[in-house]
């Protein structure tokens, strides 16, 4: 069932969040959206077929990042096995190879952080894409994803000549647009990128395994995009009218992700008609929204400069990256994406109505079947 490996680095659509501690800064926002699930981690931890051996369990988080919201996951699935029995733990956290390991690397061998605290969990680290199978078959009692398969495996089109994502601009929002051709073919990538990850967890889980995948999502209101994305597209456009990037360059960089509904997250594993109901079934599924830190400050304070700049440091700790190998052909690289993320505070501060912020999650919690 193995299917051909995607090259870990070469091509893939980012090359990891912002390091050196600034996504470990400006990811409490998706600290809130996965701290909302603790209790789906504590139910499948309860329902797992607990080794009587003695031997560990093992936990794998793919796309932990810094790993400063990964490791509050993994403290949460050590607490939760620790309410059923004393099995070791074997904590194992994944990125891609570029990703900055090095808060990671600390905790785990100085043991300076929960869960890492505990003499009984052993930490570790994976690089790979995680469209790809990285551990052993069988080999992983429960496995999470947050806020990471958002991003496409590969980039589906040249260039989108009027928006800066596939999914295109929001219903409320009157600049840019994307073609229906141009929107079926990133839909058909980002289907084919999830049927990939479901896959290849497949094969790494044990039978009654679990799976508890989270990503940005949308719901038939509103998007997580919302706001942000137009806020990031306004900003690229002023700095093309000053001449400072090209149409072309505009053009041929889109930030590469799908904002998925929980129909689409669900789709592969619908009992009967979904691709691989053989693999797994669905022990629950659910489209959420939860507050945003900056958001409910700002409501309390009225600070509006305070408020632009934590949401431009909020999207810029995961759009950087692409964007900065998308302007590397550029003279002064570093001092032209200051310059946009720059932009976009200005934009908020001078109107902040106009930016309306959601973030909208989907989920769902999965058993590995017997079969398949």
């Amino acid at each position: 069932m193995t299917d051909k490996a995607h090259p870990s680095q070469k091509n893939a659509t980012t090359t990891g969040m912002k390091g050196k501690g600034f996504y470990n800064k400006n990811s409490a926002t998706q600290q809130a959206t996965i701290a909302y699930v603790y209790p789906w981690l504590h139910e499948a931890v309860g329902n797992l077929p607990m080794p009587t051996n003695g031997s560990p369990l093992r936990f794998i988080d793919y796309g932990c990042s810094e790993g400063a919201n990964s490791m509050q996951i993994m403290a949460q699935l050590t607490e939760a096995t620790r309410q059923h029995g004393t099995n070791p733990v074997q904590a194992i956290h994944s990125d891609l190879p570029s990703n900055d390991y090095s808060t990671l690397l600390d905790a785990i061998g100085n043991r300076t952080q929960p869960p890492y605290t505990d003499p009984t969990v052993f930490g570790g680290i994976v690089g790979g894409s995680m469209f790809n199978q990285l551990l052993p078959p069988g080999s992983v009692h429960l496995a999470t994803s947050f806020n990471a398969t958002v991003f496409l495996s590969e980039r589906p089109l040249e260039r989108l000549p009027d928006y800066v994502m596939p999914n295109g601009p929001s219903l409320s929002t009157e600049s840019g647009s994307i073609s229906a051709k141009d929107k079926e073919v990133c839909e058909k990538q980002a289907a084919h990128d999830l049927e990939t990850f479901l896959k290849a967890r497949a094969n790494e889980l044990e039978p009654g395994g679990k799976l508890l995948l989270q990503t940005v999502g949308r719901n038939e209101h509103v998007s997580t995009a919302d706001g942000i994305v137009n806020l990031f597209n306004l900003s690229l456009l002023d700095h093309v009218a000053d001449g400072s990037i090209s149409q072309d360059t505009y053009e041929r960089y889109y930030h590469p992700v799908y904002i998925r509904s929980l129909e689409q997250l669900t789709a592969p594993v619908k009992p009967e008609s979904g691709s691989l109901s053989h693999l797994f079934t669905i022990d629950k599924a659910e489209c959420y929204e939860t507050p945003v830190p900056f958001v409910e400050q700002y409501k309390q304070d009225n600070d509006a400069s305070a408020y632009a700049r934590q949401m431009v440091n909020f999207y810029r700790a995961f759009t950087e990256a692409p964007l900065k190998a998308a302007l590397s052909h550029l003279p002064n690289t570093t001092e032209l994406l200051d310059s946009i993320y720059t932009r976009g505070e200005r934009r908020v501060r001078e109107a902040p109505h106009l930016y309306d912020f959601h973030f909208i999650s989907v989920a769902m919690l999965l058993t590995r079947t017997e079969r398949g």
